[in-house]
């Protein structure tokens, strides 16, 4: 899977989940010129870690990997920008070594 294709996914995820984050565009027409990437899980998006813990188990869902290790928003996982890169690396970590 693709970095483009799992960064839309986490932000569709992120944006239904936790209200603060606005809706990414639906249409190429539509522009929003909102940061995604850079966006602080914590405090930016939520201050609530239930919230984090839901959004941990609807990651791990859609992409088959797990969060053992860091949620989403502690360190190394700041921003939606570093989430995606580390989704993008378990998944690759997880197709070389099936």
């Amino acid at each position: 899977m693709d970095r483009k294709r799992i960064y839309e996914e986490v932000v569709e995820i992120l944006a239904n989940k936790l209200h603060q984050l606005p809706q990414p565009p639906t249409s190429p027409e539509d522009t929003n010129d909102f940061d995604y990437e850079s966006q602080r899980l914590i405090p930016d998006i939520t201050s609530n870690h239930l919230d984090i813990a839901e959004v941990s188990m609807d990651l791990e869902d859609a992409f088959g990997v797990n969060f053992d290790e860091a949620l989403p928003g502690s360190e190394g996982l700041e921003t939606i920008g570093l989430l995606v890169d580390h989704i993008h690396r378990k998944i690759n970590a997880a197709r070389v070594g099936a």
